[in-house]
């Protein structure tokens, strides 16, 4: 795509509003147009960072990382993390659904794959270390909101989470 687009015909194209393009040329996402006003035209560059920009909103990364990620890109940098993102990089889940199917999968190849019994006499350090166990513990907040927290916690976790309950107990304490 060689021509230029003008804002309506861009938002089309991206699939964002216009008001959202306004919005992320006003946060330096977006660089310039060229011309101004009604004759403001938009090339490739710009609807490939638009789509970038939103491919990685789905991946739930925030508008100030992208715009960090983004400042040290060229046009043919964006086209190249637009391509391998939508290429899909291996692993990488599209939504939540897809990141619970693929955890389910990995549980199910850990389940499947049996012990293996200790070897006597070999080298204790090539012996494969089973990763240490963990445990969950469900906290209830309130009727209908339970916090799930894996532990042991690391003391500065631990006081995240203290604070995290005292928060939570102020909020649902008489809203029953």
């Amino acid at each position: 795509m060689n021509e230029t687009l003008d804002i309506n015909s861009l938002s089309r194209a991206a699939d964002v509003p216009v008001r959202t393009i306004r919005y992320y040329l006003a946060k330096g996402l977006l660089p310039s147009p060229n011309g101004r006003g009604p004759a403001s035209s938009y090339s490739r560059e710009h609807l490939d960072r638009l789509r970038l920009i939103r491919r990685l909103q789905d991946a739930h990364q925030p508008l100030a990382l992208i715009k960090t990620r983004l400042a040290g890109l060229d046009a043919v940098g964006v086209a190249r993390a637009l391509a391998e993102l939508e290429g899909e990089v291996q692993g990488e889940p599209r939504s939540a659904a897809d990141y619970v199917r693929q955890v389910m999968a990995q549980t199910r190849q850990v389940e499947s794959i049996p012990e293996t019994p200790p070897t006597h006499g070999t080298d204790s350090a090539a012996a494969p270390k089973t990763p240490p166990r963990s445990t969950w513990e469900r906290i209830t907040l309130h009727p209908d909101i339970e916090l799930h927290v894996r532990r042991p916690l690391a003391r500065a976790d631990q006081r995240r989470l203290d604070a995290l309950l005292e928060q939570a107990k102020r909020l649902f304490v008489g809203n029953d």
